[in-house]
């Protein structure tokens, strides 16, 4: 059964400013909520509890999915949001998800950073209060998906028993985390992020008066962004003053640490779930979205999950549920048809299979439940990867005239023999802009604007005579050269449509100096062909009949990742007048075969396609997308904390 709204006439209460301790002293502070009984809480009853433990509760009243307070005490839960340390109300200093679990285990201090368990000892405090029925579940996006994945891997904590984790903050290999992505900085998420975390230090006194004075000038010489967030310009002020000394930025520690630790990749092991080894005890749904940022990282952390389960029957529990989301409200202008999910009842449906053993129709389909751009439906699969999935390789070609759509460049399963090399000039001073992909508020958009840059190369299939589905992992090889010491290759996969619209499915690339190494960056020879993998995310679209399949090849991304110089110099403190223009070459003959493994799924290897369950108009609630923003659906009836029956 699929679990409806309970109407905007539900009403549940509030315990504000509550007091959570931390084994070191610290004192987190949270809110609980609990379902009325004759408009009274009953703190004789035990209840399970829907935990959600997050960094934003200052610029908003909750981070939880729109309307799931609702859903959880008309379903008997108690909620509890906690402020994660040196945010809002709690105390301590802000560390970004470092403080997650891994403790005085053995790890190292980080100058501090990764000593403190919050995530257990939030986990403990309520199991032992005299309302929790000892069963605890977890909820959340982002920080708070991060924040749920992190103790299930520091070690076995009673009471937890399942959680729903959505496109989590997590360093997966040291790729798609909040700081960097493989190889690049991940500007544009990195300083959105740290000018909305600002709001929040500077309103709780977290800088002292001097370091204050100093942010306010900074804000004055850039125009006011703290006032008007349209003023912020990332990849402008890189551009102008460099990662390490950017405005506002520079006066911010954690800023500071991502920063000077752009090649030391082992002081962000605190967040990296593949060096953790504890083994998942129970089936978990890990959420992810097409074009959310940190897509890789639920589909990372579901394939680590089944690989690394205390058995088998667990292993077959997890589920993976693959959506067209961004990571927040999109900015883009298409909407795919059939998309509308109401996050809260999915959540809650889990909840109730897992913890009260009502069956989920959705979660008995299959292992995999994905939304299937280019057919825009929902399907149900078997596994992740899908079942007879064909690896195939589709080849770059042309005569080297491939600059822009109306170049020569072909894209075919066919095995370039003999073939003259592709040529272009990349200056990060006039970098290819990113337009919304997997950014804070990505979507499909359509890139024929950029393709008529000579920066960019363009390589197309013959139109399709059938439809031809993609869905998986997507990885590239490229080989070329440049004429810099350093510099970055990226790529785009496209579904170009009929009246010329060129829309963008995914991105990936390589930076130069990591060729070889993430951790020994070394520089790159000039005008010496390199063989290089280009990491790209996954991606599930079916091609229509009529349609061309594309990819694009540059070398900047701006403002989603930091530009290269393409000069192998100090990536921390490089600004324009470091730039150089770099000649870049692709190769694409027998000896240097530069090509895209796609993930072909036969038509007749599909699994089930679904009428979606969880659209709001079938549940009675809401698009979370749609109602980003907007305040809660019911107000709670505040309490008086004093009344809630504590136990330190």
């Amino acid at each position: 059964m699929t679990a409806r709204f309970p109407g905007e006439y539900h009403k549940y209460c509030e315990f504000k400013d509550v007091i959570l301790p931390m084994r070191d002293g610290t004192r987190l502070v949270g809110s609980v909520k609990f379902p009325l009984q004759d408009g009274k809480p009953d703190f004789i009853k035990q209840y399970p509890v829907i935990l959600i433990r997050s960094a934003y509760l200052h610029s908003s009243s909750t981070t939880a999915w729109y309307g799931l307070f609702e859903y959880a005490t008309a379903n008997d839960y108690v909620c509890v949001e906690v402020a994660a340390r040196g945010t809002a109300k709690s105390e301590g200093q802000l560390q970004p998800l470092a403080n997650e679990g891994w403790g005085d285990d053995g790890r190292p201090d980080n100058d501090g950073w990764g000593i403190h368990r919050d995530g257990e000892d939030t986990i403990v405090w309520v199991r032992k209060q005299p309302w929790c029925n000892g069963q605890i579940v977890t909820s959340g996006i982002s920080w708070q998906g991060a924040s749920q994945i992190l103790p299930w891997l520091s070690g076995d904590i009673l009471g937890l028993e399942t959680s729903v984790i959505s496109n989590p903050a997590i360093n997966s290999a040291f790729g798609n985390v909040l700081g960097y992505e493989n190889g690049f900085f991940s500007l544009h998420l990195n300083v959105f992020w740290a000018m909305m975390m600002l709001d929040d230090q500077l309103a709780h006194h977290r800088f002292s008066p001097i370091i204050v004075e100093k942010i306010m000038e900074d804000n004055a010489l850039l125009g006011n962004p703290l006032g008007d967030p349209r003023k912020v310009n990332a990849g402008e002020w890189a551009k102008k003053y460099g990662l390490k000394n950017m405005p506002i930025m520079r006066h911010i520690p954690f800023w500071q640490k991502w920063v000077e630790n752009y090649d030391n990749i082992d002081f962000f092991s605190y967040n990296d779930i593949t060096k953790r080894s504890n083994q998942f005890k129970n089936p978990l749904v890990f959420v992810g979205g097409w074009y959310d940022l940190l897509l890789a990282n639920s589909i990372m952390a579901y394939e680590q999950a089944v690989t690394n389960s205390v058995s088998q029957e667990v292993a077959d529990g997890h589920r993976l549920v693959l959506t067209p989301f961004s990571h927040t409200a999109r900015t883009n202008d298409y909407r795919f048809a059939n998309e509308d999910t109401d996050q809260a009842s999915l959540n809650i449906d889990w909840f109730n299979q897992q913890i009260k053993g009502i069956p989920a129709d959705l979660f008995q389909k299959g292992k995999a439940v994905i939304y299937v751009m280019g057919e825009e439906r929902w399907r149900a699969e078997q596994a992740w990867p899908l079942p007879d999935t064909k690896l195939t390789e589709y080849y770059l070609h042309s005569d080297g005239n491939a600059n822009t759509s109306a170049g020569d460049g072909v894209l075919s399963t066919a095995f370039p023999v003999s073939e003259s090399a592709d040529h272009y000039s990349s200056d990060p001073a006039n970098p290819v802009y990113n337009i919304q992909e997997h950014t804070m508020f990505g979507g499909m958009n359509d890139h024929s604007g950029n393709e008529q840059r000579s920066d960019v190369l363009v390589y197309s299939t013959p139109v399709l005579e059938e439809d031809v589905e993609v869905t998986g992992w997507i990885n590239a090889t490229l080989y070329a050269s440049t004429s810099g010491t350093d510099t970055d290759f990226i790529m785009k996969l496209l579904d170009v449509y009929p009246d010329g619209s060129s829309m963008h499915l995914t991105t990936g690339g390589v930076r130069g100096r990591y060729r070889n190494d993430r951790k020994n960056p070394e520089p790159m020879v000039p005008n010496q062909i390199e063989k290089m993998t280009l990491k790209m995310r996954a991606t599930s679209n079916i091609f229509k009949k009529g349609h061309r399949i594309r990819i694009e090849v540059m070398s900047t991304n701006s403002s989603m990742y930091d530009a290269n110089p393409n000069r192998f110099i100090d990536l921390r403190t490089s600004t324009e007048k470091d730039y150089v223009i770099a000649d870049q070459t692709i190769y694409h003959d027998a000896e240097h075969p530069s090509s895209i493994t796609l993930p072909i799924i036969p038509a007749d290897k599909q699994g089930e396609w679904l009428d979606w369950p969880y659209a709001p108009e079938k549940t009675g609630g809401f698009d979370h997308a749609a109602m980003a923003g907007k305040p809660a659906c019911t107000v709670p009836v505040p309490m008086n904390t004093a009344d809630l029956p504590i136990v330190e």
